[in-house]
């Protein structure tokens, strides 16, 4: 199927003022900007394709013409995927200013009914599994015809998938966001020691340096924003991080902890139910603090959608409530 007849009878008048296309004003196919921005999230001429019900010849000849118009390549491929460009990546967050302000105004002369919308957001494994399902509940009901697309990525992917459009909203902890990142709090957290009652610190109230240099630790995936921040806790403490086991899975973590041997360093929401029925235990020591703020990110070049809004509003009370769970145990 080729972009010709029925498919390119949508045209707007595009102005764009910067360094990149600065004597610009054209004539361009609103297909070809969608097609453009899922190709950019999609990373794949054939997935674009069945998402929009196109051949893979209709793509490559739909984005040739559109980077002639612009007189700049926007994408490039490695291997099988496409990237941006660093003009793609300037260019695409202009992109979705326009097709956010489109279905805007389309939305706003269908009265109150609600268009068929599509929702990307990226959560962490255990963020998802404490907040998600209550989520996802009062989503449905308030806003029964958005299709919601979630993917469970820690905090580094999903901060460039976000910057490279592959997804509208990701919640991940703030660690140095970029400035072309718009960023919403949503609730904050400290890491503390978890271990078994039948562990050696099981009754203790305090624990010292050197419990800590002779312990060994559950840590979660070394190349997460939490290893990085456990590595710094030790480094300001003048300690050295000796002995550890490196594990995917916070449940996995959990597991191992109850076992009585080692010492997990992770944030007591995630063991809530286990704190609660007493299998775990959580020490805090003020000394060895480190407190990571969870946040709501988006691309910087657009206003956030009404849908998006609702869904961060809904994250924020679970989150609340979760952190309010806790405080009763």
């Amino acid at each position: 199927m080729g972009l010709h007849g029925n498919e390119m009878n949508s045209m707007i008048v595009l102005n764009i003022s910067d360094e990149y296309f600065s004597c610009m004003s054209l004539d361009m196919d609103t297909r070809l900007l969608r097609m453009f921005a899922t190709l950019a999230q999609e990373g794949s001429h054939t997935k674009t394709g069945e998402i929009l019900h196109l051949t893979q010849s209709a793509i490559s000849h739909g984005m040739k013409r559109l980077e002639e118009q612009l007189g700049c390549a926007l994408l490039h491929t490695i291997g099988r995927r496409s990237r941006l460009t660093p003009e793609g990546r300037h260019f695409l967050s202009k992109v979705h200013r326009i097709l956010e302000s489109l279905d805007q105004a389309t939305e706003s002369l269908a009265g109150d009914g609600e268009l068929n919308t599509k929702l990307s957001v990226i959560i962490s494994a255990s963020m998802a599994h404490a907040i998600l399902a209550p989520v996802l509940r009062e989503f449905r009901k308030t806003h029964p015809r958005v299709s919601l697309n979630i993917r469970l990525e820690d905090s580094i992917i999903a901060l460039q998938d976000i910057e490279e459009g592959r997804a509208d909203l990701a919640i991940v902890i703030d660690d140095n966001l970029s400035k072309g990142l718009k960023a919403q709090p949503l609730f904050r957290d400290e890491l503390q020691f978890i271990f078994s009652p039948a562990h050696p610190w099981g009754s203790r109230r305090q624990i010292s340096a050197l419990d800590l240099q002779n312990q060994h630790f559950l840590l979660y995936r070394r190349d997460s924003v939490t290893f990085r921040r456990v590595e710094d806790l030790f480094h300001r403490s003048g300690m050295s991080l000796n002995s550890y086991v490196e594990l995917p899975s916070f449940d996995i973590i959990k597991q191992v902890a109850q076992l009585g041997m080692d010492v997990a360093l992770m944030a007591p929401w995630v063991a809530v139910k286990e704190i609660r029925e007493g299998s775990l235990r959580a020490l805090q020591t003020p000394r060895l603090q480190v407190e990571r703020h969870w946040k709501v990110v988006q691309q910087g070049g657009r206003e956030i959608r009404p849908t998006e809004r609702a869904f961060i509003h809904l994250c924020r009370n679970a989150a609340k409530k979760l952190l309010l769970e806790l405080q009763a145990t």
